[in-house]
């Protein structure tokens, strides 16, 4: 399949939305940095749709073969090692070291989570394709959507606080056969004004949940990660990314080389930051971090193309390019 350079430059501004999912924001209004955080939610179903979305080429008369993932599988194991040592560092002056070979696969550090989640979906995508029962993806996917659903937040109705980080982790499957199925269907035959609308929709559903859930359970806005807004906004979104018909640029092209080092090691850039400020200039370090994101993102950016550009060897390493 050709480079989608509309899902490529939407893949840079992911980065960038992560990046504020993770933020501090200093002393910015918590009603802000909510809003900001739950605008920002589409990003990781976004990157999981395009995983599928570009799987799905490789699946011909209803069989994936496993040479055609093998270089997503190593590749992807790859960066879960490399970015096991560069954040165990971090692991011990945090005093969070791995206590087993669990801890690694499902990320030690908590954006890492990704990683695993998306070796998982490969792994039962092309099992399920190979028993020949790609038929059940469907379903599951249904399933670990609404679990997800649930688990996040919906649970407050039955007065529970139930467990979301481990149907969280499988939240790969459904959006990556989402994506298989967006690819199979190219050119999409829907109106861009259509596409826009349901993101808009998507947002302000998302809100209008977190405000029932304050209102009614008194659950803080903080704790969403994943309500039925989200799902809407993102697949919208990720449709409209595939349409858009952009000539490569340098945005697309940074999204289609970066934004994976930046999801990588964004925390890493916020943990020297916050370190650096606090000692060189404590008075304001609460107004910068306010900034945190675009000082990160930027810097992230001119790491990559300098380190691609003078230090090859080390940027294939922090890729996972082993």
């Amino acid at each position: 399949m050709d480079r989608k350079n509309g899902i490529d430059f939407f893949r840079l501004i992911g980065a960038l939305a992560v990046m504020c999912i993770h933020a501090s924001f200093g002393s910015l209004s918590n009603e802000y940095v909510y809003t900001l955080r739950l605008f920002s939610r589409w990003a990781v179903p976004f990157f999981f749709l395009a995983s599928g979305f570009f799987l799905g080429p490789k699946i011909e008369h209803n069989t994936l073969d496993f040479k055609r993932i093998q270089k997503n599988i190593s590749l992807l194991i790859s960066i879960i090692v490399v970015s096991f040592v560069i954040y165990l560092p971090i692991c011990f002056k945090t005093k969070s070291m791995p206590k087993n070979i669990v801890d690694i696969f499902i990320g030690v550090q908590p954006h890492l989570w990704f990683l695993g989640s998306l070796l998982t979906g490969y792994i039962v995508i092309w099992y399920l394709y190979f028993i020949k029962k790609s038929w059940i993806l469907p379903y599951l996917s249904a399933g670990i959507l609404i679990g997800a659903l649930f688990t996040d937040s919906y649970d407050q109705f039955i007065h529970k606080n139930l467990g979301f980080f481990s149907i969280r982790f499988l939240l790969s499957i459904p959006f990556m056969y989402i994506g298989i199925m967006v690819s199979k269907k190219q050119p999409f035959k829907i109106s861009n004004t259509l596409l826009i609308g349901l993101i808009l929709l998507g947002f302000i559903i998302q809100y209008f949940e977190t405000e029932v859930f304050l209102n009614l359970f008194d659950y803080p806005k903080i704790k969403h990660q994943f309500l039925f807004g989200t799902i809407i906004y993102s697949i919208s979104l990720f449709i409209l990314a595939s349409k858009i018909n952009l000539p490569e640029n340098r945005f697309s092209e940074w999204g289609r080389k970066y934004s994976l080092f930046i999801y990588l090691y964004h925390p890493l850039i916020y943990f020297i930051m916050l370190q650096s400020l606090n000692k060189i200039i404590p008075d304001y370090s609460n107004f910068i971090m306010m900034f945190s994101p675009i000082i990160g993102f930027i810097f992230l950016i001119i790491l990559a193309v300098n380190l691609e550009k003078y230090l090859p060897k080390l940027s294939n390493i922090l890729n996972g390019n082993l």
